[in-house]
């Protein structure tokens, strides 16, 4: 069900509990539906979130979570939680931008 990337941020993410976890990987495999596995994405226009400051991802998707920031595809911050944001933007903040896809 879940790729390598995944299964890492679901072990990671454990300590919230086994259901916040498997909620994590389940949001996680829709931001890599658009942004790739490893954060480089292979459609145009789509941002490349690998590398970049867990801070920065993390405000990101606060604004996008607030309306503040609006785009039709981020639709789905509004459901994420502090934890889950979180938790999202250290796993694409630990992936190295200049690795293979």
């Amino acid at each position: 069900m879940f790729g390598r990337p995944a299964a890492v941020l679901l072990l990671a993410c454990w300590a919230l509990g086994p259901a916040a976890a498997q909620d994590v990987g389940d949001k996680l495999e829709l931001c890599m539906s658009c942004h790739g596995e490893t954060g480089k994405p292979q459609v145009q226009g789509v941002p490349a979130l690998a590398g970049r400051p867990v801070h920065d991802l993390s405000a990101q998707l606060r604004l996008f979570r607030s309306g503040e920031r609006q785009n039709p595809q981020m639709v789905m911050a509004k459901r994420l939680t502090d934890e889950e944001i979180e938790a999202l933007a250290a796993y694409f903040a630990k992936q190295d931008p200049k690795s293979g896809s």
